[in-house]
């Protein structure tokens, strides 16, 4: 059996649960006037707090580094570009203070990861910093090859350079259980682009050819990227990541993809769900009680900012439907949601509701 190193353990505070309780039951969402792009606009600007991009306007108060390297790029497009370095320099400074790299970090400094500790945590750090042009001062430089080489050890095969099965580390869709998913991948083989360009492919030797090919070879199942290794579901975030990432290029693939999801109405009533077989999956006992259908086949926004972007680098006939489809959603809510119900309206359960104000609107302004 493979002996794993155990790694310093970053527990979310108590303060934080209490303050989704609180969201859940003692706020209102905030609601915003103006068109889908005013809002969106209004949107990003309140994200900025003056020292870093926060995730949200609503329950995320707090630094994710998956939620704002996602955005960096469409942030830096907009005209952002010293507020995403100036967010990095804030993050990589308490990172480095802990010599840990986390998801999530508290306005007071106070690293956290949520649910656990991440599979995409420093692939999305390597993005932010390749995307935003950020220079790796020595002292950060060091701190990333230490990190990349522990990485390795966590998730790499050492030989073949293939992700090694983990269950249980925190992905992007958190409240499933993936044995190597083609998002974790997909962000992988990325990652190692970042690597080669940012001059750290010492610290990280294996090439973004290794990720394709096995994306190619075993997750294409002839109509998308299965969700991980053992289960061909669809997970949107599996078959959309690897095309938005740049990592598939593949016209053939990806009109497949989209018509998958155009004929399983998996962009209704808007873009787009997470799957169209929830039953599919293996969740976390949360997700199976007191947060059911956190995501499931509800709607995730993120997702469909990325599906309308490949739509339209497509060309493909559903793209103004869909961004239609899209806008109406951000005017009815007067905000940029989260995640919905499958029927489009606001996602509540026991203790969560859907948050406000998601920093995700810069991708909807970038389009």
């Amino acid at each position: 059996m493979v002996q794993f190193p155990k790694r310093p353990v970053f527990n979310p505070p108590l303060s934080e649960f209490w303050h989704l309780i609180g969201y859940r039951y003692f706020s209102t969402h905030t609601k915003i006037e103006g068109s889908a792009q005013e809002i969106c606009e209004a949107i990003v600007e309140q994200c900025w707090n003056g020292t870093f991009y926060r995730t949200s306007t609503g329950n995320f108060d707090y630094f994710w580094i998956r939620d704002f390297a996602a955005v960096s790029e469409s942030l830096c497009a907009l005209g952002h570009q010293d507020r995403v370095i100036a967010t990095l320099k804030w993050a990589l400074t308490h990172y480095m203070n802990h010599d840990a790299i986390t998801l999530c970090i508290t306005p007071k400094g106070r690293l956290f990861n949520a649910p656990t500790s991440g599979i995409d945590t420093l692939p999305w750090l390597i993005h932010a910093i390749w995307t935003a042009g950020y220079e790796l001062n020595p002292d950060e430089r060091a701190f990333l090859i230490s990190k990349l080489g522990e990485y390795q050890e966590d998730f790499i095969d050492p030989i073949t350079g293939h992700l090694v099965s983990r269950i249980g580390f925190a992905e992007l869709r958190d409240s499933v259980l993936y044995d190597r998913s083609a998002y974790a991948v997909a962000l992988i083989g990325h990652m190692a682009k970042c690597c080669e360009r940012l001059g750290l492919d010492e610290a990280f030797p294996h090439t973004s050819a290794v990720y394709h090919d096995v994306l190619r070879t075993h997750y294409w199942n002839g109509h998308y990227f299965s969700a991980d290794y053992k289960n061909q579901a669809f997970s949107a975030e599996s078959a959309l990541m690897p095309f938005a990432l740049g990592l598939i290029e593949d016209a053939e693939k990806l009109k497949e993809t989209l018509d998958y999801i155009r004929d399983h109405r998996l962009a209704s009533p808007y873009p787009m769900k997470y799957t169209d077989t929830p039953r599919s999956f293996r969740y976390r006992l949360w997700a199976k009680t007191i947060m059911r259908n956190y995501a499931g086949d509800t709607i995730w926004t993120w997702h469909g900012a990325y599906y309308l972007r490949l739509l339209r680098a497509q060309n493909h006939p559903e793209t103004e439907t869909q961004e239609k489809s899209f806008a109406t959603m951000i005017e009815h809510h007067q905000t940029f949601p989260e995640l919905l119900h499958p029927d489009g309206t606001l996602y509540k359960s026991f203790i969560y509701k859907s948050s406000e104000g998601m920093i995700w609107a810069a991708l909807y302004v970038d389009l």
